[in-house]
């Protein structure tokens, strides 16, 4: 396993990859995890794997500061060195931003203004940037994202289409705990109370779900049934709860196939998201 720091030698290696073979990319902020995992597994269809370790800066919003985010880069190099991974790539945050750092990728439309983008504006922004750069330095032929992030993997895909970049995109879903939480670095932030009140994120989300089975399609009543099963758990403040389109992120007045019911929550220390997609014909993606 190879491991790369410096953007010029990540530049120069991936100029030489066409003689390799297909690249797959799983980029990724670190303290890995099985849907990490489950990522990096499906990117070895490709001949050559790449993972990136970096946590961005331009993401976090005030209250939420990059430094508190999870990490143990020795702990992810071991289980990306028994994962068979080709190349890591460990960039450092003064060579991707330095001090005259003034270009960024923006986006505009209810992608970058809703949900995550209404809460704090510059995130959008940030996962723009940074996939970018991510993008020119490594040059996959396909990147792989998890369907929990679901807003980045729209931007992401809005991105490739709108400035042509020669990418594939495959995203795979969530992975989750026996009781439904979604797999985050951020779960190892939550005391035993929080984990246990953690659970109400998936037991919302499928309640909103349940309704749509039961024939309801209006969206403001799912989004207050989903509400109601958060504020029965004192440890949780949520951010929001939306029913939208899953591409668009536009919100729907009823709920169609490819509808995303979504909802963001601070718990302690933590801030976590989740959401699934209602595919049609009693279908979903959980």
């Amino acid at each position: 396993m190879r491991i790369i720091q410096s953007l010029g030698e990540m530049n120069e290696t991936a100029r030489g990859w066409l003689a390799g073979g297909t690249v797959g990319f799983v980029p990724t902020m670190g303290y890995l995890h099985d849907g990490h995992l489950s990522l990096i597994r499906a990117a070895q269809e490709c001949e050559i794997t790449v993972v990136s370790i970096f946590v961005n800066p331009l993401q976090f919003p005030p209250g939420d500061p990059a430094q508190r985010y999870p990490r143990d880069v020795p702990r992810d190099l071991q289980l990306l060195s028994a994962a068979n991974v080709d190349v890591v790539f460990l960039p450092r945050a003064e060579d991707l931003f330095p001090p005259d750092f003034a270009t960024f990728v923006t986006l505009s439309g209810p992608i970058a203004d809703r949900l995550e983008g209404a809460i704090y504006p510059a995130y959008i922004r940030g996962v723009a940037t940074m996939t970018c750069k991510l993008f020119q330095l490594v040059r996959p032929d396909i990147a792989y994202f998890g369907q929990k992030d679901a807003q980045q993997v729209a931007v992401v895909r809005q991105l490739v289409r709108d400035l042509n970049i020669d990418v594939n995109l495959r995203v795979l879903p969530t992975m989750r705990e026996s009781d439904g939480l979604a797999l985050s670095s951020r779960n190892t932030l939550l005391s035993s109370a929080e984990r246990q009140a953690a659970r109400l994120l998936y037991q919302a989300l499928l309640a909103g779900k349940a309704l749509v089975e039961g024939g309801e399609r209006r969206s403001p009543l799912i989004e207050q049934a989903m509400t109601r099963v958060i504020a029965s758990e004192p440890l949780v403040r949520l951010d929001y709860v939306a029913v939208c389109h899953a591409d668009t992120f536009k919100g729907v007045p009823q709920v169609v196939p490819h509808t995303l019911l979504a909802l963001a929550a601070n718990i302690g220390q933590a801030r976590l998201i989740d959401n699934i997609v209602y595919q049609g014909r009693g279908r979903w993606q959980l």
